[in-house]
């Protein structure tokens, strides 16, 4: 998991001083909300590979099979 962050880290650095040298601040921002949503759902899943999926654990709390 440690190899995961450090490369969702490096990868988010170069793209967020890429769009920050071209001045797109929107973008950024959604850059980043993407990246940060991408890495809470590899830390889910690397955690623990063999539970209950995270699509699955969504149906099942809206009451769908």
């Amino acid at each position: 998991m440690v190899y995961f962050i450090l490369v969702m880290a490096g990868l988010g650095t170069y793209d967020i001083l890429q769009m920050k040298a071209k001045k797109q601040k929107k973008e950024t921002v959604v850059y980043i909300i993407l990246m940060l949503l991408a890495g809470l759902f590899g830390i889910f899943y690397f955690a623990d590979p063999e539970r209950t999926s995270f699509s699955k654990l969504i149906l099942t709390i809206t009451g769908r099979k």
